[in-house]
């Protein structure tokens, strides 16, 4: 080839690069569009309300608004602008990104309806609403930066004033006080109580942020006040959609339940939602952030309990969840004291979410609240067992949760809690020669009687009971029930003899 043909082509390729390259800069260079409301319709989505009917058309759009305007779609673009003074409004729903900057008048107003989302990584005025319905109470949370003050004109407050209540959560006193009582502001971060006869908006004016990076929230933790030491009562700070870093609780329309939420599971909160979370020790904070953690599951799945009344077996009154993803745990609140509670425990912690890593066998336990019959309800999330069990430990009742997922039962309030527990190995607690032994939970003490769960499985067992000094208070062949109305309150030891073997177990009368 000679030197004019190798000239000529490397010319050619540069020349088609040049313009593959001029065609890139052109295609993503910025563009300005104007918003004119040709249509008098307002809908941002309709592109007869810009000018030359060209819409924005991607991140490195610059928007110039002339009239008012309703975003009814999602949009992501790189500046926005009122030319004029205007009002924008964000449906409910749906996303505004403004990905460098927002230059809006101080007379105008962007306006987010209730669940919309502005994303952007400065602050800027907003009015941000939130719709509650008649008669449902609800945790609510201010998204702007500046305190509210509840007032009629921002819905808050209601007439006849009786029509509203609104409350806060006292950490220390653990107690909740009203706002008609005390009056407080609203602060950003912490969510509220709030309740009305009537539907009614409520209205956050301030400025917000959807900032990228994470907003601190301080929490209160009270050691002197046992279960509830750490219970917070939070909200999203945020302006758009909000993850947690650490698993929490929302509670159900009735408010007489919390739902738990798995770290786990990244789930997004949107504004103004508040949320129930446990303070892991004095100082401790959490981190609201645009964007969900990345996990690494153990197993991936989980095992949700709910509780419910056996006459009303669809409505949540309690929940549990074994989980296999680390991180998850949740300490339990006891805030409901006249609804079924279902809970686990570790290392001597009450627990709603337990993780685990692998189990054969997993005590479950239950305080019923109030004597009645009830119902637990048992779902598998991306958890595909061979077995699973649960075993009634009052009754012997063995029931296979992969065939049938609920149990009905009926339950005292003087019951003794940990009735319950999951098998996971069909060959749990059976060796070559029948029931394997050892120390370990056997017994329980409920209604003035210690019941033994494992004796029809220990033919010829005998039963000692000992106190702290050693004595032996009792020696007889194992029964299912021993009475225990003519003890003094103490600690005492179980010794449970058979074939196979010793078990003993501590046991406290009251």
């Amino acid at each position: 080839m000679n030197t004019k043909s190798t000239l000529f082509l490397t010319k050619r390729t540069f020349l088609a690069m040049a313009f593959l390259l001029l065609s890139t800069i052109v295609t993503n260079a910025q563009t300005v569009f104007e918003f004119q409301n040709l249509s008098g319709d307002h809908l941002w989505s309709n592109a007869e309300n810009w000018t030359d009917s060209q819409k924005p058309n991607g991140e490195n759009a610059i928007v110039k608004v002339y009239a008012d305007v309703i975003i009814d779609e999602n949009v992501d673009i790189l500046q926005l602008e009122d030319a004029t003074t205007c009002e924008l409004t964000v449906q409910q729903g749906k996303k505004l990104t403004v990905r460098e900057s927002i230059s809006w008048s101080a007379d105008g107003d962007i306006i987010l309806e209730d669940g919309a989302q502005l994303v952007y990584d400065d602050i800027i005025p907003v009015t941000v609403l939130r719709q509650v319905k008649s008669q449902i109470r609800t945790l609510v949370s201010s998204p702007v930066v500046e305190d509210v003050i509840p007032t009629i004109e921002n819905g808050f407050i209601t007439d006849p004033e009786t029509g509203y209540a609104l409350f806060t959560y006292d950490a220390q006193n653990r107690e909740f006080v009203s706002f008609k009582d005390a009056p407080f502001a609203l602060v950003n971060g912490i969510s509220y109580l709030y309740a009305n006869a009537l539907d009614t908006i409520l209205q956050f004016d301030g400025t917000a942020r959807g900032s990228a990076e994470p907003v601190a929230v301080p929490l209160s933790y009270y050691a002197s006040n046992s279960t509830l030491a750490g219970c917070n009562f939070v909200g999203n700070p945020l302006a758009c959609n909000a993850f947690v870093d650490r698993s929490y609780y929302l509670i159900n329309d009735d408010f007489d339940a919390i739902i738990a939420i798995p770290h786990s599971r990244n789930t997004a909160l949107p504004p103004c939602q508040g949320i129930i979370l446990n303070a892991l020790g004095t100082g401790d904070v959490v981190q609201f952030q645009r964007e969900p953690d990345h996990f690494t599951a153990v197993g991936g799945g989980y095992l949700e309990i709910t509780s419910a009344k056996a006459s009303e077996p669809t409505k949540v009154l309690d929940q549990a969840i074994l989980s296999y993803n680390v991180g998850d745990d949740l300490g339990k609140f006891f805030f409901f004291r006249d609804t079924p509670v279902v809970y686990f425990t570790k290392d001597s912690k009450d627990l709603t979410i337990l993780s685990v890593d692998s189990v054969d066998v997993q005590s479950l336990k239950f305080d019923a609240g109030e004597n009645g019959s009830y119902t637990l309800h048992f779902e598998l999330k991306n958890l595909n067992p061979e077995y699973l069990h649960l075993i009634d430990n009052m009754t012997g009742a063995n029931i296979d949760l992969l065939t049938t997922p609920q149990y009905t039962f009926n339950a005292k309030t003087t019951d003794y809690a940990s009735r319950f527990k999951l098998i996971f190995d069909p060959h749990y607690g059976v060796g070559e020669d029948g029931p394997s032994t050892g120390s370990g939970t056997f017994a329980y003490y409920t209604n003035g009687e210690i019941v033994i769960n494992d004796v029809e499985t220990c033919h010829g067992a005998s039963l000692q009971i000992i106190d702290l000094t050693g004595r032996v208070i009792m020696k007889r062949d194992a029964m299912n029930r021993v009475s225990t109305n003519d003890w003094a309150k103490g600690v005492y030891v179980l010794r449970l003899t058979t074939a196979h073997g010793v078990r003993t177990q501590k046991m406290v009368i009251e």
